[in-house]
């Protein structure tokens, strides 16, 4: 028997699958959605007499090892080692070293300095960061769980760094250390980040003192993303398959806190809002949702942009607002039942109302008129008509209006919003929006590396002379410096504009969306001269015009492109 099956002799795979899916029984086998593309109707099976998790739509899964290797984007050696780990299997040999990757080599040493942290907040001289901790009410339970430590020692850690083998430079390069014995995160409490596996690839340094910043994150580097990963996943994601609910915070802390408090379906985001990444992994394990961000000005702010990024995600979205602007750390330590706040959680509709209440009187006609103006806006993004009958309903139930009335209005609202943008669009043609788009963000780097053609391609589309003169005057002028208008700068100032109002009360998750929307259409006008370009004057019939055809096609699937006839 080799080192792979013996490991896989020992996972059960319908324990290892239902920490990502979830599953029901289907005769003696087990049934889900497939994680590794999108579907309605279950096409994933889990065979316990099999010990396979297979897709029989993609193709995609096999064992343990060849799952976990799908689900959390490992090599098989990362995988074996992983599932060996857990089966209690002794493997004798490093996979990092031997395939030479330096991706291993900053995996372990993220590890190494976790493990460090850890061991310096337990030291005699650090007693006072533990007390810290403990006086917060986080027990050595809770610290163990979340592997939280101090840096109190750089030059150690340095030096062990370099024991383990690792230059000068590969320290550095980690974003661990700024220079030679000065740790980036020197005189902190520190957080370790982990990924969806578990392995630590960033981490956060909070201040004990009052000193700023209060805190210190590791940037965005080759394992580490904060736009896709969220704070404690990892020992959320059983808890979160189990209950069928997620709860999501803001950051470390109140994360750690909610999980003190036996709330273990709690995670956290390291950014503003909830991004689509955040949302495509939430979505494999559960379809109902929690929004507990702090209840101040940006906090606020920061739900409704993750609300907008949640519109049409077939998801049961609540958001809970915690008495007093307090965030769930500090709701939990001023003796709040956090789990009966949940059974208050607003729908997003009535979150909508709650804060447009603070700025008009809805008992007034005038409030009631100017809050659904704001609803209108908000409305015009779902799709869904049952999703839309709901809120209707509801915000009729809040407001006392009739439900006639408001489906009118918003049929209304939408019809002239649709005339509204024929006639735009009739004034500015998709390339201008575009070449709008780029200005205005300041996105040329993205449309370069989305643009699968080059600017001299994109010649033979009409009106693309806008986007090649705003990358000209961008070379001369410098990268970094602000382009200045040309002489079509009352045009490119209403163009502007159109974007600025369609756009303001949208994420630049979403404005990205839109933007690569429109790369992609000029995208299939290039692709479309090509094929023309290359297939006009060959005989239909002839084994180089079948030989180009073919070429074309795979061309086009890997652009996205549906290619047309001919």
């Amino acid at each position: 028997m080799s080192i792979s099956q013996e490991v896989e002799s020992k996972i059960n795979i319908v324990e290892l699958a239902s920490r990502y899916l979830q599953m029901k029984k289907a005769g003696v086998n087990y049934k889900a959605l497939c994680p590794f593309h999108t579907e309605k109707t279950a096409s994933f099976v889990i065979s316990p007499v099999k010990n396979l998790a297979y897709c029989f739509s993609c193709h995609h899964g096999g064992g343990p090892i060849r799952f976990m290797m799908e689900i959390e984007k490992m090599e098989f050696g990362e995988a074996l080692h992983a599932l060996a780990k857990e089966a209690g299997v002794e493997l004798k040999t490093d996979y990092y070293k031997e395939r030479g990757e330096k991706t291993g080599d900053i995996y372990d040493m993220h590890r190494i300095a976790t493990d460090f942290y850890s061991e310096e907040i337990l030291k005699a001289e650090n007693i006072e960061k533990l007390n810290y901790l403990l006086k917060r009410g986080i027990a050595m339970e809770t610290i163990d769980r979340f592997k939280l430590g101090y840096s109190g020692n750089p030059r150690e850690l340095f030096a062990r760094l370099k024991d383990k083998g690792f230059t000068e430079q590969n320290i550095i390069d980690s974003w661990i250390f700024v220079s030679p014995g000065r740790d980036k995160f020197y005189g902190r409490i520190v957080f370790p980040i982990a990924n969806f596996a578990g392995h630590t690839v960033a981490f956060t340094g909070r201040i004990t003192g009052t000193w700023e910043p209060k805190y210190l994150n590791s940037p965005v580097s080759d394992i580490f993303n904060k736009s896709a990963i969220l704070y404690g996943f990892h020992l959320a994601k059983s808890t979160i398959a189990k209950e069928q609910s997620v709860i999501i915070v803001e950051g470390q802390m109140d994360t750690v806190a909610l999980h003190q408090a036996g709330i273990y379906n709690a995670v956290g985001i390291s950014g503003t809002a909830l991004t689509k990444e955040h949302i495509t992994l939430i979505k494999r394990f559960t379809k109902k949702l929690y929004l507990c961000l702090d209840g101040d000005k940006a906090g606020v702010e920061a739900t409704f942009k993750s609300l907008e990024n949640l519109y049409n995600e077939d998801l049961d979205i609540y958001v809970i607002s915690l008495p007093d602007a307090k965030d769930p750390d500090e709701f939990i330590k001023s003796g709040g039942d956090f789990r009966e706040e949940t059974k208050k959680a607003l729908t997003p509709i009535a979150f909508y109302i709650k804060e447009g209440a603070k700025r008009y009187d809805i008992a007034e006609m005038t409030g009631k008129k100017a809050i659904w103006e704001e609803l209108k806006k908000m409305l015009k993004h779902i799709k869904n008509p049952i999703e839309i009958d709901a809120y209707i309903r509801e915000i009729g139930k809040i407001l006392n209006l009739s439900t006639d009335v408001l489906y009118s209005e918003l049929k209304s609202f939408r019809e002239k919003r649709i005339i509204d943008e024929v006639n735009i669009h009739n004034k500015f043609d998709r390339v201008e929006l575009l070449a709008g788009y780029i200005r205005l963000y300041v996105l040329f780097d993205l449309f370069l590396e989305k643009f699968q053609y080059t600017l001299d391609d994109g010649i033979c589309i009409p009106s693309f002379f806008v986007i090649k003169n705003l990358f000209s005057k961008r070379d001369i002028q410098g990268k970094n410096e602000e382009i200045t208008h040309s002489e079509d700068t009352d045009r490119f100032s209403a163009i502007e504009l159109y974007i600025e109002e369609e756009n303001t009360t949208l994420s630049q998750d979403v404005i990205t969306l839109k933007f690569l929307e429109l790369v992609g259409y000029i995208n299939k006008l290039c692709f479309e001269q090509e094929k023309k370009a290359l297939l006009s004057d060959i005989d239909p019939n002839s084994a180089e015009y079948i030989i180009r055809h073919r070429e074309l096609q795979e061309k086009a699937k890997n652009m996205g492109i549906k290619m047309n006839r001919g």
